[in-house]
């Protein structure tokens, strides 16, 4: 196709007297489509050439749209010979007639006074023909649906250009977004490629699909920006291509026959964009067979266990594979048909036995293999690994359901071709597939048959998970055995002080950790954190585990979305237990021992990356809050530490990490705050609160933007937990030199209800930043604390205080809360 859209819109205005007519919007909602679902071999080409030919011998205008130009050529001499009566035509590359095949197309269809009439068309040509008047008038019969899905995957580290820089991203989302044309000349230059590029070449379908307004086509975020920035690892672009099912909505009527049609992709993606499936009366009327008759001549022979790859193929020998060899001996010199993949079929050494048959992948509809009775259809139909991805998290597609629609369904097809199309069962039929899914899929299709290994030593599966670090399995348990030592060891201190019973009022998250907590020691050896239902919550439960699975747990929620900020749970590196004061269950006083170290990082300039360079040997996660975004970053960060520890040591090391930021030019603030310097070299730590070891934090989960969340872990060889006697003993930060100690309440001089001007200026500005911001649903807490700090800092007196802060919490959405907090902060300025 060596032409642009334009260039035959343009020669369509030139044959056409009328006027194009208004194309109407349609939701995606009232399309309705109809479908005939019956077995291969079961008559739905020869239904479909009986109902649009006596359509047209009443008028009506009927498109028939195959696979392949083979079955076209076969099915237009078959209507002709049946319906003499009726004008068919058919359009192809190799149909006999000048000229080019899309300009014929279009210019047969504005024909305005055409009668009935049947036409056939490739698959290739409907998706690819720029446009057709009128499509309203043609009733569209697709013979094998047409595929909703496309996959661009190539290695261009240094020539992606030629299409990135010509793209945009629109409806970004947490991991995909989609792609835009930004500039169309230069893709349309690129889909010519009218000097024979063999670097545009490879991209020319790639440009053509972007171009189209029939597909909507989709990139992973990072990699894709990766690969813009020169950072990508392997330099591969990757682009995920949907075809929309609304271009087919502007026929007059829609029937899809493809064999097992519900498990294909295109079923599932089109359901999912909302169309409405029916199944087709006039093509399957009640009585016509769906499944394959009873045969127990059929064998099928498989070669491994597992699911075929090209990546398992290429590791057995490529082209000349334990299964090719097994094939060869079953086989012999009887005649088959054979299916391989396109970059070994021509090296096979199946290609020399004389029986052998090789066809097309796209086999659907080839009948002229119907006195053949074996089939070796040993193929790699897998998607790519980000393909594989994308269809099952952004179109909810898994990995089952790929398999079935992608692989069996094309062999299949392929065994279709021969003599169990017409339910042979005089002679023995030899099937040879590659995988056992496949063979046990085709043993529930095919009643009767059989299934038969070929005995072949089945390859060694590599052992999922992360690369092993031990040399054997008893040096992996000895370290495993040693480190649980050391932690029982650096717990021990804190184990002694603690009475066994505390064990009964334990609450474990799962059974998990109910199994890590056998005694006390190991109950503070494994403890990780305290996690609540929600903010308000006041029943913790205990997450005792190894590390690396806490870690884990953190990074899977991470996964979830929440409407509210409000519904997240919550957690605490606190152990919290009940010291007999019924008013509270987590404060400072319930606090038993710590672990971990959690930082809450907001209205700053320093990012993740950073505060990883300022500590290059800690080990930590890093992740974006609720309504955290790029603009206005808000996230927090998670410090494992090598042993839990008291109150003293958190606040002694949060205040380390604070004075090590700031000593490398981070200051205190609120970078948005009024006063506060922006420019360019201004540098903003953002941790918002003091260190409270009882806080509680809200679990991971996906931002509102959802394409601004992220979760970072630091791990390397070089990083480890934090280690709490080495910070203890060198730490270099003097007492509250970093203004985070809770300074004593000093009463300015006068009366205790005495109020300056300047100081009634402050409060009223403090209680307006209040009704603003706190009173809104899910900010009242944070709000509490800021006004409370606020009112310290212009040294009212505490009976001032306190009428703000209870006028405050009566106006909350959660006023009982908020009425709870403000008795706790009291208590504590009263403490100071």
């Amino acid at each position: 196709m060596d032409f642009t859209k334009h260039d035959l819109l343009n020669y369509v205005a030139d044959i056409s007297d009328c006027e194009e007519p208004p194309i109407t919007e349609r939701s995606s909602m009232d399309i309705t489509f109809y479908y005939d679902a019956r077995r291969a071999g079961g008559g739905k080409t020869y239904d479909i050439v009986t109902v649009a030919c006596e359509r047209a011998a009443r008028g009506d205008k009927c498109l028939i749209v195959q696979p392949t130009t083979r079955l076209i050529d076969e099915t237009c001499q078959q209507a002709q010979d049946r319906f003499p009566n009726v004008t068919t035509k058919k359009f192809h590359s190799e149909d006999g007639t000048d000229g080019n095949v899309y300009a014929r197309i279009m210019g047969y269809f504005s024909n305005a006074d055409l009668g009935g009439a049947v036409v056939f068309l490739t698959h290739k040509s409907l998706l690819d023909l720029p446009y057709m008047y009128r499509p309203d008038r043609w009733s569209l019969y697709l013979d094998e649906c047409l595929s909703a899905f496309e996959n661009f995957s190539d290695q261009l580290p240094d020539y992606h250009s030629i299409i990135t820089d010509h793209v945009g991203l629109a409806d970004l989302s947490s991991v995909y977004a989609r792609l835009t044309v930004i500039n169309k000349p230069a893709l349309e230059k690129t889909a010519r490629n009218e000097n024979k590029d063999t670097i545009v070449g490879s991209v020319r379908d790639l440009a053509r699909i972007l171009l189209s307004t029939r597909y909507d086509s989709y990139v992973n975020l990072e990699k894709f920006s990766a690969l813009r920035s020169s950072k990508s690892v392997d330099g591969n672009i990757s682009v995920f291509s949907l075809f929309k099912p609304t271009f087919l909505s502007e026929f007059k009527r829609v029937t899809i026959a493809a064999a097992r049609f519900e498990e294909t992709f295109t079923y599932h993606w089109w359901s999912r964009c909302g169309v409405n499936w029916k199944k087709s009366s006039e093509l399957a009327p009640d009585g016509v067979t769906q499944v394959h008759p009873f045969n127990p001549s059929v064998t099928i022979h498989y070669g491994y266990k597992t699911r075929y790859s090209k990546h398992m193929r290429n590791q057995l020998g490529r082209e000349a594979t334990p299964i090719i060899d097994a094939a060869k001996k079953l086989l012999g010199k009887q005649s088959y048909v054979r299916v391989e993949n396109n970059d070994v079929k021509l090296l096979s050494p199946l290609m020399r036995l004389s029986g052998d048959h090789l066809i097309p992948g796209i086999s659907h509809g080839l009948n002229c293999y119907q006195g053949i009775h074996h089939a070796a259809v040993i193929i790699a139909n897998n998607q790519t690994p980000q393909a594989a991805k994308f269809l099952t998290e952004f179109c909810g597609f898994d990995a089952d359901r790929q398999f079935t629609a992608f692989t069996n369904h094309s062999v299949y097809q392929a065994i279709c071709r021969t003599s169990i199309r017409t339910n042979e069962s005089s002679r023995n039929m030899t099937w040879i597939v590659a995988s056992k899914e496949t063979a046990d899929w085709l043993n529930l299709v095919f009643p009767g048959s059989r299934v038969q290994a070929l005995g072949l030593i089945q390859p060694k599966k590599k052992r999922p998970g992360r690369t092993r670090t031990s040399k054997s399995d008893n040096e992996r348990k000895n370290k495993s055995r040693n480190n649980l030592k050391a932690e029982l060891s650096l717990a021990g201190d804190f184990a002694h002080q603690l009475h066994e019973s505390i064990c009964n009022d334990i609450i474990p998250l799962d059974k998990c950790d109910d199994l890590a907590i056998k005694d006390i020691s190991h109950f503070v050896a494994k403890f990780r954190a305290s996690i609540f239902n929600n903010y308000y919550d006041t029943s913790p439960r205990a997450i005792c585990r190894t590390e690396a699975r806490f870690i884990s747990y953190l990074k899977k929620h991470h996964m979830n979305r929440y409407i509210a900020k409000n519904e997240i749970p919550c957690v605490s590196g606190a152990m919290f237990a009940s010291n007999g004061d019924s008013s509270s269950s987590r404060g400072t006083d319930n606090v038993k021992f710590v672990r971990g170290m959690w930082l809450d990082i907001e209205n700053g300039t320093m990012t993740h990356e950073e505060f990883a360079d300022a500590f290059p040997h800690i080990q930590f996660a890093a992740y974006n809050t609720f309504s955290h975004t790029r603009e206005k970053p808000r996230y927090r960060i998670y410090i494992p530490t090598n042993r839990v520890m008291t109150d003293v040591e958190y606040r002694s090391l949060f205040n380390e990490i604070v004075y090590v930021l700031e000593s490398k030019g981070f200051r205190r603030g609120n970078r948005y705050a009024e006063g506060c310097s922006v420019g360019p070299l201004s540098k903003y730590h953002g941790i918002d609160h003091r260190p409270q070891p009882c806080a509680v934090f809200a679990l991971p989960c996906q931002a509102q933007a959802r394409a601004d969340s992220f979760f970072k872990e630091y791990k390397s060889d070089n990083r480890h937990p934090l280690d709490v006697n080495a910070w203890m003993l060198n730490s270099i930060a003097p007492d509250y030199s970093n203004g985070f100690n809770p300074s004593a309440y000093m009463p300015i001089e006068g009366d205790d209800d005495t109020i300056t001007i300047e100081q009634r200026a402050g409060i009223d500005a403090c209680m307006a930043e209040w009704y603003r911001v706190g009173v809104m649903p899910g900010e009242g807490d944070a709000e509490i604390f800021a006004l409370f700090q606020s009112l310290r800092a212009l040294r009212v007196n505490p009976l001032v205080m306190s009428e703000c802060l209870i006028k405050a919490a009566r106006s909350a959405s959660s006023p009982n809360d908020r009425d709870k907090q403000v008795k706790r902060l009291m208590r504590k300025l009263t403490r100071m």
